[in-house]
């Protein structure tokens, strides 16, 4: 699967989003239309200043998730027609900015994803 990198946010809390369009032909005039929003996290003590952790508890998430974790979040599209596409994949990014950008842009989200990831991980 083909990726085109389409927009590359640099975050408030320090991080980059990466939008992509992973879209493709499914038919002669059809299309499925996929973006993808990606932010790879490098976990550090300081993610986590709303909710300390001990340095036990820190070198635990460590050893479960490695060094880094993928915030990676996919929107899709079924059958959109050739001349619809760009307009659709458009629509899908300013929506995703709208309704999630701002979520992902707080100081705390990476250390919170982390965390997520961490108990995610570990049941």
């Amino acid at each position: 699967m083909e990726q085109r990198i389409i927009k590359t946010i640099k975050l408030e809390n320090g991080h980059t989003l990466v939008i992509s369009d992973l879209s493709r032909k499914i038919s002669e005039a059809g299309w499925v239309v996929v973006m993808k929003a990606n932010m790879e996290i490098k976990i550090a003590k300081e993610l986590f200043s709303d909710t300390p952790l001990s340095d036990f508890k820190f070198q635990e998430i460590l050893g479960i998730l490695g060094d880094t974790v993928e915030y990676e979040y996919k929107i899709e599209r079924n059958f959109i027609l050739n001349h619809d596409r760009d307009e659709v994949f458009g629509n899908i990014v300013e929506t995703y900015i709208k309704n999630m950008g701002q979520y992902v842009e707080k100081p705390g989200f990476p250390g919170k994803f982390v965390l997520k990831e961490y108990k995610n991980r570990i049941k």
